[in-house]
């Protein structure tokens, strides 16, 4: 009986040591996130044919992202993060409408610090105030390789498992100056990669670098916050800053992106989605119809997008009257065969990840479910236009002239992140959906304690 009991002990003992040992041989963690970098820079930036001169030796990817709609930090940042356990942002932007005092909030010096957005804090580096903006904005590019080594610094001489950046010096960058104006930090951030490796090549780790959304533009950006408002006065609307008055609607005009949101009573909605969408510079404009279903409005048509969950998963269906807003109408006959059929939600995103609106169903259903104060209607504007504050507009405009990039519509070009990784377990796509990006990456990133820990069975494909 003693032999047998010290047997026991000395197993127990040495399946402790090989616990502790395989333990102890994880790689460290290091997760970047770079905001606004469009996919096709980092594309430009490891293109095999580029030899030796490719950057990122050894990392997988670049994998393009599908981002959120709308296309935009405080959302896409929940699109991402949401899986790992982060709350929802209170609005679409700082300044954001609230449905609980019926009236706008948010947007200014002291605000930012007192209304809670999860994803700020969310990070071990990042921004807790807005006043690294203002200087970020003089030189964006130099600034964010300056903070981005200081960042990496901090990793490479911490105890941490994990270790969480975020640079919003590389958004100011593509907005002001251009996304080909980042492709400098990339370059530092392959050589500060390499030389934190070559400091402590005893404690390796791995890297996962990704963005929240693309970039669109390139001529000087009209902004349409005036003939938004003139419409809806032209219809007989009181365009306020609260909701308390029978016949209002609220904007909130802040940051200059390709999307906004109106805020109206139940009964107004339809109306007031017709009516933005027919002002020039808008593309289309979305609501929420029921729990289920979804308008999409156009300038010279509409569309129903319905969504259920079936034994099968989960599955679309889209009504389209007149021209087609979305686009969608080859693909849905296509994959349905011209009958009356429920789509299936994976064959859909294989069908339309090239579309010029990726992803279209599963991103406007989105936008009213990543906020805890969803707009009542909720529109994307064309490339060549923007939607902003008249003053932030002027300001931006004593720099580097017109802004000419900006992000936040429904369009490819304003959607697609990009997403990397040295990690030797995961396996790249070509394209992935954005609440799915990070999954492969939880079990690593549930040891920091901003993560919460993967579900029993959870599907990380």
């Amino acid at each position: 009986m003693r032999i047998r009991f010290l047997l026991v002990l000395l197993l127990t003992a040495v399946l402790m040591t090989g616990a502790a040992a395989g333990e102890e041989a994880r790689p460290r963690t290091l997760l970047i996130s770079l905001d606004a970098v469009p996919y096709w820079v980092i594309a430009d930036l490891t293109d095999p044919a580029l030899g030796d001169e490719a950057l990122f030796e050894g990392f997988k990817g670049p994998v393009q992202v599908v981002s959120t709609f709308p296309s935009s930090t405080s959302v896409a940042m929940v699109g991402l993060l949401q899986p790992l356990g982060l709350g929802k942002s209170p609005g679409y932007e700082a300044k954001f409408f609230d449905w609980e005092q019926l009236r706008v909030r948010g947007g200014g010096i002291v605000s930012y610090s007192k209304i809670e957005f999860p994803w700020r804090e969310f990070f071990d580096w990042g921004r807790r105030n807005p006043a690294g903006s203002a200087v970020e904005a003089v030189k964006p590019v130099k600034s964010g390789i300056k903070r981005l080594r200081k960042a990496i610094d901090e990793f490479v001489e911490s105890d941490r498992e994990v270790f969480l950046v975020y640079m919003a010096a590389t958004d100011i960058a593509v907005h002001v100056v251009g996304p080909e104006s980042v492709k400098r930090l990339f370059v530092e951030l392959d050589a500060m990669l390499r030389d934190a490796r070559a400091r402590q090549p005893d404690r390796p780790f791995e890297t996962v670098i990704f963005s929240d959304h693309g970039v669109a533009g390139g001529e000087p950006l009209i902004n349409v916050s005036k003939s938004t408002k003139k419409a809806l006065k032209a219809a007989g609307f009181r365009v306020k800053k609260k909701l308390r008055q029978p016949g209002t609607v609220v904007m909130t005009p802040f940051g200059l992106v390709s999307n906004f949101e109106a805020y109206t009573a139940a009964e107004n909605i339809e109306n007031v989605a017709r009516i933005l969408a027919g002002v020039e510079g808008v593309d289309l404009c979305t609501y929420e119809k029921s729990e289920d279903q979804w308008g999409v409005v156009g300038p010279a048509g509409t569309g129903r997008v319905e969504r259920r969950r079936s034994d099968k998963g989960l599955e679309w269906k889209y009504v389209v009257e007149g021209e087609d807003p979305l686009d969608y109408s080859a693909v849905v006959q296509d994959l349905s065969r011209g009958e009356d059929y429920w789509l299936g939600d994976d064959e859909l995103f294989e069908a339309t990840k090239g579309h010029a609106y990726p992803d279209a169903f599963y991103r406007v259903t989105g936008a009213f479910d990543l906020v805890t104060n969803p707009g009542s209607v909720v529109c994307s504007t064309g490339i060549e236009y923007m939607y902003g504050a008249g003053s932030t507009a002027a300001m931006a405009s004593l720099g580097k002239g017109k802004l000419r990039w900006t992000h936040g519509a429904l369009n490819r070009a304003a959607t697609m992140g990009f997403l990397m990784s040295d990690a030797h377990s995961w396996h790249a796509p070509e394209v992935v959906r954005y609440d799915r990006a990070l999954l492969p990456f939880h079990h690593d990133l549930s040891r920091h304690p901003s993560v919460s820990a993967p579900s029993a069975g959870e599907d990380l494909d």
